[in-house]
């Protein structure tokens, strides 16, 4: 029980700034200068969050095969979005 509390607040975590910035386009304080595309951030971050809650909430499954490839690609999938959403650093 406490691993599913434990891992609902995750989930709400990584789920409330992905939702700001997707809809305000506002970001947290230190990413403010490296992220160039909010919008893609704030998916990315849904993205991730949704993957999480598919592998906390799907443990009980007999069958969790399926789940558990389906949530780790969505939190691969928000992980890449939120690195291209970032700028790259310039060559000098």
């Amino acid at each position: 029980m406490l691993w599913t509390v434990l891992g609902a607040l995750a989930c709400v975590a990584a789920a409330i700034p992905g939702a700001i910035a997707l809809t305000t386009g506002w970001l947290p304080s230190g990413l403010r200068g490296s992220v160039v595309r909010p919008w893609l951030w704030g998916c990315g971050g849904l993205l991730t969050a949704v993957g999480l809650g598919t592998e906390w909430s799907l443990l009980w499954l007999p069958s969790i095969d399926l789940f558990g490839l389906l949530g780790l690609a969505l939190i691969v999938l928000g992980f890449v979005c939120q690195s291209r959403a970032r700028r790259h650093p310039t060559p000098r």
